[in-house]
């Protein structure tokens, strides 16, 4: 049973619906399969999450707007045929489209800009050489389909079907709140596999969507209003990618690399090459393309400088984990994770400034913090020789900071300056460490107690009987967590003194996320 195959079924899997040897089939290849594993997940969370939801009755001029919709016509006609072609007997295992079981909430959508995304989700799936000579533009339309571009204005985006999809963010002269007919963004010959929305900065951005079709690999860069969609790339060394390619360890870093630059101008994405290796590749929204970087291992953790300038990641070179820095118009450094220990691995990679960042880890400790200037060549070490850390966590503000526990004793190693200092004594070995946005305040936990530690402040006990790693708000002015059977939400303010702002019941909550 293939990917592909058992994706069909996942729907009637969750509902039951399925007759027994075939939810047998279906089960024995969730329990081997990873990647279906996690799309059941996906699955079943959205399936929770919409049954804790108040019943809302939906205005005339909605019922309007969905049941008079093309789209409505289009998928009832779509349903008629399966029912009148499939043999006695059989169930169908179409998912009913999200936008159709999921109208209603949409106060969970995050605005993203004028004229591009609503963001629903960044899909349902994790995420050789290219050049501009492959830049391909389609006109999504023809028979059946919708008239294009789409109408103007915020718009929400969503993943469904192995499609995506578009709808204002409001319906043309309808009342506030009511959203448009969905219409969808990918041809009915691809399928979705992982997609990115452009930051939005000044001009740049907000309004792009990059994503992979699984079915042949292709790179595609399209507008949220439905426009130009343009092939700018590849991420297979086929035309025909298999569902094996997608699931191995080449496959699996191709789809997590999309990555937009700070300002939306660029996309930077691995592509796997016909040798067996792996590729940086650095595209405009019009197809023009570069080369970065090359390693014969996958490279993973792909991130951008804040000035777009540099690119980093961590791919594996002559059997060493290693770091992989590329800035614009030079070649890439490749340099270990860990000079001293060839078996450590580069976490957490991260920018500030133009300074890079990781910290090297060895089954699960992390023996050492490294920064590496824009000017260098060669990493400087901020720890000692031989340390140990059980968490660590950084923050790129004040000049970059990292803050390590060992045992029960916090320290911060400042890029500045190097070295390390400590600054608190916890009350046990601290396993997770989770800095703020703004860089002010972390969240420190300590068994099944949650901490609070700022250079203002020092440590501060917020919770006990925390059953969950803690969440901050983007603003950084509120934290959750949850405990026993409730999700409690605090609110720190600028001297990191805490008080209890919401209670929630999460009897139906999986995980904080």
């Amino acid at each position: 049973m293939t990917c592909e195959w058992a994706e069909g079924y996942l729907s009637a899997y969750l509902d039951d619906a399925l007759d027994p040897q075939l939810r047998k089939d279906v089960g024995a290849h969730i329990e081997q399969c990873v990647r279906c594993q996690a799309l059941t997940e996906e699955y079943r969370r959205n399936d929770q999450l919409l049954s804790t939801l108040a019943p809302v009755e939906p205005s005339e001029s909605l019922r309007q707007s969905i049941f008079e919709s093309p789209a409505f016509a289009t998928l009832a006609r779509e349903l008629e045929r399966e029912a009148a072609d499939a043999p006695p007997g059989h169930v169908s295992s179409r998912r009913a489209p999200l936008y159709l079981r999921a109208l209603v909430p949409l106060a969970a959508l995050l605005t993203v800009s004028l004229g591009a995304a609503l963001l629903f989700k960044q899909g349902l799936l994790p995420f050789g050489a290219q050049t501009a000579s492959r830049t391909q533009t389609n006109t999504i339309g023809g028979p059946g389909s919708f008239d294009l571009p789409l109408s103007a204005g915020p718009r929400l985006v969503f993943l469904h079907g192995g499609a995506l999809w578009s709808t204002a963010e409001y319906a043309p002269n309808g009342p506030a709140g009511a959203p448009g007919t969905p219409q969808r963004l990918t041809s009915v010959g691809a399928r979705v596999v992982a997609w990115r929305v452009s930051p939005l900065v000044g001009s740049h951005g907000g309004a792009l969507i990059a994503y992979v079709d699984g079915l042949t690999g292709a790179l595609h860069i399209v507008r949220s209003d439905g426009q130009a969609d343009t092939i700018v790339g590849s991420v297979s060394p086929t035309q025909s990618p298999s569902a094996v390619f997608w699931s191995n360890s080449m496959g699996s870093a191709t789809l997590a690399s999309l990555s937009w630059a700070p300002d939306g101008s660029r996309l930077a994405y691995v592509a796997a090459t016909a040798d067996g290796g792996a590729q940086i590749h650095i595209v405009t929204p019009s197809g023009s393309s570069v080369a970065a970087a090359s390693s014969q291992s996958p490279i993973t953790q792909l991130t951008w400088s804040a000035d777009g300038r540099a690119l980093a990641g961590a791919t594996v070179n002559g059997g060493v984990q290693s770091v992989i820095v590329w800035r614009g118009g030079a070649h890439a450094v490749m340099l270990p994770a860990n000079p001293s220990d060839t078996q450590a691995s580069a976490t957490q990679i991260a920018w500030s400034g133009s300074t890079l960042t990781w910290a090297a880890s060895r089954t699960g400790a992390i023996i050492g913090v490294y920064a590496l200037p824009a000017t260098h060549t060669t990493a400087t070490v901020l720890t000692a020789s031989g340390a140990s850390y059980s968490a660590a966590a950084f923050t790129p503000t004040h000049g970059g900071v990292w803050l390590l526990a060992s045992a029960d004793t916090l320290s911060e190693a400042r890029l500045a300056s190097g070295g390390v200092t400590r600054v608190a004594t916890t009350s046990a070995t601290v396993n997770g460490i989770v800095w703020s946005p703004n860089g002010v305040t972390a969240a420190i936990t300590v068994g099944n107690h949650l901490d609070l530690w700022s250079a203002s402040a020092g440590l501060t006990t917020l919770a006990q009987g925390a059953t969950s790693q803690p969440v901050w708000s983007p603003s950084g002015a509120s934290i959750a967590v949850a405990q026993g059977q409730n999700v409690v939400v605090y609110h720190v303010s600028n001297d990191a003194t805490t008080q209890v702002t919401q209670v929630a019941n999460s009897s139906a909550v999986v995980a904080l996320t």
